[in-house]
């Protein structure tokens, strides 16, 4: 796949750590953190809106930001839509995704929170821009525009478009490639969904039985946790401990079952900021 982004020792901080990647066609990614850790700061600059604090971007593609472009309050609905180039089929389509068609005839003013985000998002759906960033508006849709509004983004990946989405929602992190995770201006993460949990915290473990007493004695004098590895999982116990969490997750004793839980996104975000 061709490379759309690069970048080499970036920062929007003058100090702190630098980030060095490429973002190819098609790929996603999401950008997430606090509320004024600097997400939109980082999508204006990926996009060319703004320079960098340290380093370079290449950037080889147009850019669509969704709600960069401001309407009035009395312009309609239907509106969004009307463009050079734009069917009306696909004007449909977008609008029925978004929910907006019912609305069409209203004006932004009269328009709901999340159907105010649903028009941010029309322009960046209806662009042929290479690229184009979201920066906060899926989080702000109605749980039924959601479905409708991903799907029609999946389509537009699968054909080559890139995607960069500024995000609180865990399940939207998950429907993407990889993440930033940025606190106070500064990367503290760069990577894919997996690393982003391999970086979290251990894995917990929930052991069955009807020997209480028995197994508490059994793991009360140890500290075990499990890791992913890509072998499948590691286990992890301070050392001249092994012994005991093998025993332990090979049902020594009255042990029942094991569960091991992995750590969850929310987790592992929690762990890296």
């Amino acid at each position: 796949m061709s490379e759309l982004l690069g970048l080499e020792h970036f920062a929007i901080r003058p100090d702190g750590p630098t980030l060095t990647l490429s973002v190819s066609a098609g790929q996603s990614m999401a950008v997430v953190g606090p509320a004024g850790a600097g997400k939109s700061q980082l999508l204006r600059t990926l996009a060319g809106r703004e320079r960098p604090a340290q380093g370079t971007i290449q950037l080889r593609a147009k850019v669509a930001i969704a709600g960069e472009t401001s309407y009035s309050r009395r312009a309609k609905v239907q509106s969004l839509a009307r463009r050079p180039g734009v069917s009306m089929q696909e004007a449909t389509e977008i609008l029925s995704a978004t929910r907006l068609w019912d609305v069409r005839h209203l004006s932004m003013g009269d328009l709901s929170p999340s159907q105010l985000a649903a028009t941010e998002l029309v322009e960046a759906l209806l662009t042929e821009a290479p690229i184009a960033m979201i920066d906060g508006q899926l989080d702000g849709l109605d749980p039924w525009a959601l479905p409708a509004v991903l799907e029609m983004l999946r389509g537009q990946r699968a054909k080559g478009r890139t995607l960069i989405v500024a995000t609180h929602r865990p399940d939207l992190i998950r429907e993407q490639d990889a993440l930033i995770v940025l606190y106070d201006g500064q990367v503290r993460f760069a990577g894919s969904i997996d690393d982003l949990l391999r970086a979290g915290p251990p894995h917990s473990l929930e052991v069955g039985t009807e020997n209480q007493p028995g197994v508490r004695s059994l793991v009360a004098p140890f500290r075990v946790s499990i890791r992913p590895s890509e072998s499948g999982m590691r286990l992890e116990a301070p050392e001249g401990q092994e012994l005991a969490a093998r025993l332990l997750l090979e049902g020594y004793g009255d042990v029942k079952f094991v569960i091991v839980r992995p750590p969850t996104i929310e987790e592992a975000l929690r762990a890296v900021v």
